[in-house]
C-alpha cells in the first residue's frame, strides 16, 4: 500500500537518465573550475525514443553512435527537441562527441541500481576557443535531424580558449 505522501515523494525524484559524475575545465594543465553530480533532465522525445527502442523496436531505432554538445540556452525544460539547442559552439574546434553506442558503455550495478556508464567525453578549444557554454546534451544524430534525449545544466557558464580541455567522467 502506497500512501499520498509516498506518491508525492516519487513523483518529485529526479526524472533523468544521465548524471554528470564529474566536470572539469583544463587551461595549462590545471583544473580552472569543476562540478560534481549534475543531474540530466529527461526529455519528452528522448523518453518516447527510449521506449520505442525497448518496447517497439523495428531494428533501426537504436543509431551507431550518440552524440554529446554543448549549447548557451538559457534554461532546460522537459518539451525541448533539436530545434531548441541554442548556440551550439560552430567553431574554435568544437564538435559534438561520438560515442559507440555497441561498444563503448559499460553497464554497471552499483549496489543495486543499474546505471550506462560512458567513457570520458571531452571537448577541446584550439583556433579561437569556444563558448560560452551551459548546457550539456546527448542527441542521436551529429547534426539537427535527430532527437534530442536529454540535457543538463551546468552551474556556470564555461568558456574554452585555445588549448583548453573541457572533461566529462565518472568518479573514481
Amino acid at each position: 500500500d502506497v500512501c499520498s505522501s509516498d506518491l508525492q515523494k516519487m513523483s518529485s525524484e529526479w526524472r533523468g537518465i544521465l548524471k554528470i559524475e564529474h566536470i572539469e575545465h583544463i587551461r595549462n594543465g590545471a583544473v580552472i573550475w569543476q562540478e560534481r553530480n549534475i543531474r540530466n533532465m529527461l526529455h519528452t522525445a528522448g523518453e518516447a525514443f527510449l521506449l520505442t527502442a525497448c518496447f517497439a523496436n523495428d531494428g533501426t531505432t537504436i543509431p551507431a553512435n550518440y552524440y554529446f554538445g554543448l549549447d548557451a540556452r538559457a534554461a532546460i525544460s522537459i518539451g525541448d527537441d533539436i530545434n531548441s539547442i541554442y548556440d551550439e559552439p560552430l567553431s574554435g574546434g568544437y564538435a559534438r562527441v561520438a560515442v559507440n553506442s555497441t561498444s563503448a558503455f559499460t553497464i554497471q550495478d552499483v549496489d543495486g541500481i543499474y546505471r550506462a556508464v560512458s567513457p570520458v567525453v571531452t571537448f577541446v578549444g584550439s583556433g579561437s576557443g569556444f563558448g560560452p557554454v551551459k548546457n550539456f546534451f546527448m542527441t542521436t544524430t551529429s547534426n539537427n535531424t535527430g532527437i534530442l534525449i536529454s540535457s543538463a545544466s551546468l552551474s556556470s557558464s564555461v568558456t574554452l580558449a585555445a588549448g583548453d580541455n573541457l572533461n566529462l567522467k565518472r568518479s573514481e
